[in-house]
């Protein structure tokens, strides 16, 4: 059986840059292995992929393409027309959560400047 995990991994366009949804699914959807749904409208829309009871561990070939993505991501997509008063501005944005079974086994990762959307809570309940 092994270790598992729930994932969460959102995708979205920096807030100057909503109009360019369309590229950014473009580039998830060539580039990533798993597949992202469309959630919000307007101006607030993310591509969302959720991954439940999953086996995430380094060497295995989906995630090195997450990982690499992630750690290259403000480099690939920084904005070509920054505002000036941005140290640095991405013109698209991930936020990554992994929660493992372990209770305290929790990691978040997200891109420079992202608007920190991607939440968790963990649920009590009494199974009957």
């Amino acid at each position: 059986m092994g270790y598992r995990s729930d994932v969460t991994i959102i995708a979205y366009p920096s807030k100057r840059h909503t109009g360019k949804f369309a590229a950014l699914k473009l580039f998830v959807d060539e580039n990533l292995p798993y597949e992202f749904e469309v959630i919000g409208e307007g101006d607030r829309r993310y591509l969302q992929c959720n991954l439940y009871s999953i086996k995430w561990y380094e060497g295995y070939d989906e995630v090195q393409q997450y990982n690499k993505a992630f750690s290259e991501w403000d480099g690939m997509f920084t904005d070509p027309d920054p505002d000036p008063t941005q140290d640095h501005e991405s013109m698209f944005h991930y936020e990554f959560i992994r929660i493992g079974e372990a209770y305290e086994d929790v990691e978040y990762e997200c891109s420079y400047g992202a608007d920190q959307a991607l939440n968790m809570s963990r649920e009590v309940y009494i199974d009957f």
